[in-house]
């Protein structure tokens, strides 16, 4: 089964490396001081990733859970570490991202060419009745990379390889050239910013391959430019195709910050770094205006409301999902660019957040992942974004700590 085999992890092993590797302006103070917020305990944390584990099962929720397992557990070999490029260690075969990896390899139908089929570029789901978008498989992309390093495994490579062809030359574009989210028409959601440009990135800067990595930060411009409200300068959800859902959804919005801050560090650990200086500021650049458009936004709680901007009174509920996520993305733009402009409002969301973990580590008032204008009991990618809070955080207090520079400004040449 899978879930026993990604809850192999012993307890103690799991806890060494999480900690080395928990309109209302309700604060306008430049002080960080007043808003400090120390992470989630050992005992919370360890609770929040059992319950993820048991709670994951379409593929974006799979590929969200090994990136913040990696982030996370594994960090020196994430492209948060030290030299990702290529990576210092094999992940041990015992590690659940690896047994993401081989779970979504068994169930690849022989002679496709995505990892999981399901009707979207974005995020396939696991279970093939229930269709939902190509992409969460590019999240798994790495997953499957890092297990090719683990067992030398031909088909591990050609599965990677084959995700990037179908994304590149199979999916539908938008008349701009921006990558459907869907393979069945031409259609932008803002979730794919989380998983197509990541993938693109990592695999470019894994196997040298610029031209990835440059059309991994072009896609992220091409959404922008359908998605982007002017008015506001935060992002609709889904624009183009049959239907359209152009709502300014929260959770997409921290898809989009918090995939444009793993690209830009993508970049920056890689080999180009120095010829990607002018796309990596452009990115912080994007980053930091859907922040400030947001952070806008917060409650005096530290929460942002699911149904913020446009859906209806009714349905204005507490979103801890997408206030964790955007959370995190402010924590690493932070260290990227040495901006700490929205530091106290992330603290503040984390501080939040801690209080709605329930006792056995599920994280409440979320939005339904599928019914999106209504609040749900759980969800699997919240709680995955819980633990990249918790990375997040503790890199940003570490590089605090030590008066490093902004990691932006750490290329020569």
């Amino acid at each position: 089964m899978l879930l026993q085999s990604l809850l192999s992890l012993s307890f103690a092993t799991f806890l060494v490396r999480a900690n080395n590797g928990g309109s209302d302006d309700f604060y306008n103070s430049d002080s960080l001081e007043r808003t400090r917020v120390n992470g989630l305990n050992d005992t919370t944390l360890a609770k929040v990733r059992t319950r993820m584990l048991e709670l994951v099962h379409y593929s974006w929720e799979l590929g969200t859970a090994s990136e913040a397992l990696l982030e996370l557990e594994e960090s020196d070999i994430s492209v948060y570490g030290d030299k990702p490029f290529p990576p210092s260690r094999t992940l041990s075969a015992n590690s659940p991202i690896i047994s993401i990896a081989e779970y979504v390899l068994s169930i690849k139908p022989p002679g496709t060419l995505p990892l999981m089929e399901d009707g979207a570029a974005g995020d396939p789901a696991i279970a093939i009745e229930h269709v939902r978008d190509v992409l969460a498989l590019l999240g798994v992309g790495v997953a499957v990379l890092l297990a090719n390093q683990t067992f030398a495994n031909a088909s591990y490579a050609l599965a990677a390889s084959q995700e990037i062809q179908f994304l590149l030359e199979v999916v539908p574009r938008a008349p701009n050239g921006a990558i459907s989210h869907r393979v069945s028409e031409a259609q932008l959601w803002d979730d794919f910013v989380y998983m197509g440009p990541p993938y693109l990135a990592y695999y470019g800067a894994l196997f040298h391959n610029i031209t990835l990595l440059q059309e991994a930060k072009r896609q992220i411009g091409l959404y922008r430019e359908v998605l982007r409200d002017p008015q506001t300068s935060l992002w609709h959800h889904v624009l183009l195709g049959s239907w359209s859902d152009p709502a300014l959804w929260g959770t997409g919005m921290a898809w989009v910050a918090a995939g444009s801050t793993r690209v830009l560090q993508t970049m920056l650990k890689s080999p180009f770094a120095i010829q990607l200086q002018g796309d990596m500021w452009e990115i912080s650049g994007w980053v930091g205006e859907l922040l400030g458009a947001a952070w806008g936004y917060q409650k005096r709680q530290g929460e942002f409301r699911g149904g913020l901007y446009n859906l209806p009174t009714e349905n204005d509920f507490p979103d801890s999902a997408w206030t964790a996520l955007l959370a995190a993305a402010t924590y690493r733009l932070a260290v990227q660019t040495g901006n700490k402009q929205w530091i106290p409002n992330a603290n503040k969301a984390f501080a939040y957040i801690q209080r709605q973990i329930a006792s056995d580590g599920t994280l409440l008032n979320v939005t339904d992942v599928f019914q999106w204008k209504q609040a749900g009991i759980n969800s699997p990618e919240g709680q995955a974004f819980v633990l990249l809070l918790q990375a997040a955080h503790r890199d940003y207090t570490k590089w605090e700590e030590c008066h490093a520079p902004p990691t932006l400004f750490t290329i020569w040449g």
